[in-house]
């Protein structure tokens, strides 16, 4: 038998013992929720936290958002042909 989380890909992310041994007790009184699972959501709250109570995070993230996705920021905008 190993030791507690000492298989867990947390640790070889280089997490310390402590936070492991804690994530590990939330994820089994979770049902057994994969560690995929309950990290994808705590980064989420995470980020909506940040996100909403620093701007300008807000404003880096949005900027960072658009490069990756291919976007130049430029907004078409549609004119009546005056009418």
């Amino acid at each position: 038998m190993t030791k507690r989380g000492e298989g867990s890909r947390l640790i070889q992310l280089g997490l310390e013992r402590e936070l492991v041994d804690d994530f590990t007790d939330f994820r089994e009184g979770y049902l057994g929720a994969p560690e995929n699972r309950v990290l994808a959501e705590a980064v989420k709250l995470f980020m909506a936290d940040r996100l909403s109570a620093e701007p300008e995070v807000r404003k880096r993230y949005e900027a960072a958002r658009e490069k990756r996705r291919g976007s130049k920021g430029s907004v078409v905008q549609l004119v009546p042909n005056g009418k």
